[in-house]
């Protein structure tokens, strides 16, 4: 009887340990760590590059090119985090985490290509800058929300709300902060820009330490 009680003890301790390792969201926290940098790191060579540019009398076209081709850095970036952390995940069967991968996957890297996109077909200047801000700060507050409900974390899903909410008043006030002048043009961004490159950076890794430590309770 004693066998058969240890036994039982036993077997019901596996079966929380698979449990909890199904729905351990804490084993995608690093890839929204991953994320946040990657965003941040393109953002700081960004503004290399302007610094670059702004002391220069005549922009070598070598040098623009690497300009305008930074944008592709985190959609590469994206891709390379995406498959690596889905082959993680897979070996370990963890079949939650592995669908939000997915779904993230799919938001980050659509996301990507439909700015690409449009930057590439001419829809007028003016239209395709609204259409590439809105779905770079779209795509990852859809992700936020869906994460939220998945796991059913209220404080995400306040977040992405609240961030949402935000997001409209501050683009609907047009208000834009220049940053700097290059070849004798002021540069100004649109202070909802500026709120999505907050969210794509710090954002992103604040979430995937979040999801660390609930991982740890």
């Amino acid at each position: 009887m004693q066998n058969v009680a240890e036994a039982i003890e036993e077997v019901n301790l596996i079966k929380k340990v698979i449990d909890r390792t199904q729905n351990d969201f804490s084993r995608i926290a690093s890839f929204f760590i991953s994320i946040g940098i990657i965003n941040t790191v393109t953002c700081l060579l960004y503004v290399t590059v302007f610094q670059i540019i702004k002391r220069m009398d005549h922009v070598e076209y070598a040098v623009w090119m690497l300009f305008r081709g930074l944008n592709y850095i985190s959609v590469s970036g994206y891709v390379v985090l995406f498959f690596i952390y889905r082959h993680k995940l897979k070996n370990r069967n963890n079949a939650l985490s592995l669908s939000m991968i997915n779904i993230w996957g799919t938001l980050l890297i659509g996301g990507e290509a439909f700015r690409i996109f449009f930057s590439v077909v001419n829809f007028g200047e003016q239209n395709v800058y609204f259409y590439q801000k809105t779905l770079t700060f779209l795509f990852p507050v859809i992700g936020c929300l869906v994460l939220g409900f998945v796991i059913q974390d209220k404080l995400i899903q306040w977040a992405a709300f609240l961030i949402a909410i935000l997001y409209m008043l501050l683009s609907g006030m047009g208000i834009e902060i220049k940053v700097g002048s290059m070849l004798g043009n002021n540069v100004n961004v649109g202070i909802g820009s500026i709120l999505t490159g907050i969210i794509v950076s710090a954002g992103m890794i604040l979430l995937g330490i979040h999801l660390k430590r609930k991982g740890e309770r």
